[in-house]
């Protein structure tokens, strides 16, 4: 569909006003995400610009993804059983949510959480989406770098050199479990000179067939069945996770966290990590600790050069992350008092001050729902 300016004047505003390059542009009067998701649509196509969506909670995302597909017609929308099964690196549209557990809880991200964000971040590391849909807490998480996140996948060719041992390194490292034979996503499993692997990227498991360090082949096939399905020439193997975490990596984490936290005070919670870690395996909530050893130096916005954010809902937004900041702050405080060990939440998460300078480079669209009375209710709140 493209822009009349006689019949879509508005359209043709805000399309005018984002090609000017005008730092922030409003949007008021769509009181829903399915109007929000056409207009946005409509820009885009027009633009050519990758957006950035940042919806107030995770519950948004499924609900802008599904209008943003409807509205574009050409991205197909899978379930999120279905999400893992995407064959392309080059994906229109993608969601990053946030991790929902408690960081100071001692408890793991959910899996499906840990997958879906390191798919997008792999993705993102590599090409630029059309539409990125992420909650407001994954607006300030911080993460790996974007050529850390890249060399945390493989990009495999037939008749190429990969040692197998290097593959079922990075393999364990970005958190595939193996598993004789592999069953879902996220498994390998290994056989003399043959390395089966399922990937997020792929619909189907496949077989790596090697002559010492060369591929000799690539064949997908089915995971009941174990028939071959069909030849390939080449492969994307992204990663489970977006925090790689080897043995030595956890045995490292011991040493620098008995120097982090060498208050006596601190001695039983930390040994209650330690115990694993010291023998080269991961404990409950070793995501929120890892970057002892492996610091997190980026953000999303390290990802996304030239792309333009599309604010939902400002106050709302606002609203969201000033509450965490003062709950992360609080539990962290409350740890603490109860020697039990974390890392301070500047380590964790950009600060407001930090999120209000990356914003301040990057043009952006603020969509309201009541116009004018929300725009001026806004300036209220200083976290964007």
């Amino acid at each position: 569909m493209s822009f009349s300016t006689e019949i879509q004047p508005e359209l043709a505003r805000l399309r005018d006003e984002i090609k000017r390059g005008t730092r922030i542009v409003s949007l008021s009067g769509l009181t829903s995400i399915a109007a929000k998701a056409y207009v946005l649509s409509q820009i885009q196509t027009e633009t050519k610009k990758t957006f950035v969506i940042v919806a107030d909670t995770n519950k948004e995302l499924e609900t802008w993804e599904c209008d943003l597909d409807f509205w574009s017609g050409e991205w197909r929308v899978e379930s999120r059983e279905e999400k893992s099964s995407v064959s392309t690196l080059d994906s229109r549209l993608s969601t990053l949510p946030s991790f929902e557990t408690d960081i100071y809880s001692g408890v793991s991200p959910h899996a499906e959480t840990q997958e879906e964000r390191a798919l997008t971040l792999w993705r993102l590391a590599q090409n630029a989406p059309d539409f990125l849909i992420v909650s407001a807490k994954s607006l300030i998480t911080k993460t790996v770098a974007p050529v850390e996140m890249k060399n945390l996948g493989a990009h495999l060719k037939r008749d190429e050199d990969f040692a197998p041992e290097k593959l079922i390194e990075k393999l364990i490292a970005s958190g595939y479990v193996r598993e004789e034979p592999l069953k879902s996503v996220g498994e390998f499993s290994v056989r003399g000179g043959i390395i089966d692997v399922w990937s997020p990227t792929q619909e189907n498991p496949v077989r790596l067939e090697f002559f010492g360090d060369t591929i000799d082949s690539i064949r997908e096939f089915n995971a009941e069945t174990q028939l071959s399905i069909r030849q390939l020439s080449e492969i994307s193997v992204a990663p489970m996770r977006e925090f790689s975490a080897t043995a030595k990596d956890f045995k490292d984490w011991a040493f620098f966290a008995r120097e982090r936290f060498d208050d006596e005070r601190f001695a039983r919670n930390l040994k209650d990590r330690t115990q694993f870690a010291d023998e080269g395996e991961d404990f409950s909530g070793w995501e929120f600790f890892i970057s002892l050893v492996n610091p997190r130096s980026a953000s999303v916005f390290d990802y996304l050069k030239d792309a333009i954010f599309i604010v939902d809902e400002p106050l709302l937004v606002e609203q969201t992350l000033s509450n965490y900041y003062e709950t992360i702050e609080k539990h962290f405080a409350e740890i603490t008092e109860a020697d039990d060990i974390g890392l301070a939440p500047n380590e964790l998460f950009l600060s407001g001050a930090e999120l209000r300078e990356k914003l301040a480079d990057k043009q952006r669209i603020e969509l309201r729902a009541l116009g004018r009375t929300a725009a001026q209710t806004d300036e209220q709140f200083q976290v964007v």
